[in-house]
């Protein structure tokens, strides 16, 4: 084993607080954009809060997938999974530029 190896159990340990540090600060981050979107009623906001959401909810599925595979199967899952980043990353990006789009329309 080089130095650089770690054993299958520190690396699955690893894996899971890296995933639970990075849900954390994405949620985080999505309720700072819904309080935003609460303070400021804007509609980019809110879709930015969505996305964020959405983004960041991913690996929760991803850790609770070893619970969902036996009733949805793995592909289900993942699937699940990769779909909420693709439709966060759509929100985030359509709320970043709707006020372009809507200063173009005026």
């Amino acid at each position: 084993m080089s130095p650089l190896e770690l054993s299958p159990a520190l690396r699955s340990q690893v894996a899971l607080a890296l995933t639970v540090t990075s849900t954390v600060l994405g949620l985080a981050v999505g309720y700072l954009a819904l309080r935003g979107y609460w303070q400021s009623r804007s509609r980019p906001m809110l879709f930015i809060a969505v996305g964020f959401f959405l983004v960041f909810w991913t690996p929760v599925l991803l850790v609770a997938g070893p619970y969902l595979s036996p009733l949805l199967g793995p592909f289900v899952y993942g699937v699940l999974g990769e779909v909420s980043r693709i439709l966060g990353l759509l929100s985030i990006l359509y709320g970043l530029r709707m006020p372009y789009l809507q200063r173009g329309s005026s």
